[in-house]
């Protein structure tokens, strides 16, 4: 019996040193851009790099405010972010990440953090 409970308690050992096949790395997607819509000052380009400086998981937005396959969230609009939708969600001027709190997306000084020329 002792000498399974050595062997139990090694297997346990070298399995933290190894790691947990879960605990690898998540691949971060690459930047995409949204298309532009009719009254746009310019295109929008997202980075999941970026973001995840500040929100440390991508549960932080996947699921309650994106789902996890691009395309299938519904149309963003300046109108729904102003509701809190979509980056609405934390770019309202209050919510703080990183410990800064996040630009809103409605102030006016704010449209080329996102929209390019």
């Amino acid at each position: 019996m002792r000498l399974g409970g050595l062997a139990l308690g090694l297997a346990f050992g070298i399995g933290l040193l190894v790691g947990v096949p879960g605990d690898a790395q998540v691949k971060i997607p690459p930047d995409f851009g949204f298309e532009k819509g009719k009254d746009s000052p310019g295109p929008v380009t997202f980075s999941h790099e970026k973001h995840k400086e500040k929100a440390e998981k991508c549960t932080a937005c996947h699921t309650k405010v994106f789902k996890m396959k691009k395309g299938t969230s519904g149309t963003q609009t300046m109108a729904a972010m102003k509701e809190g939708k979509f980056c609405g969600n934390c770019h309202d001027g209050k919510t703080e990440l990183g410990g800064k709190v996040v630009f809103a997306v409605e102030a006016k000084d704010n449209c080329e953090k996102c929209h390019k020329k």
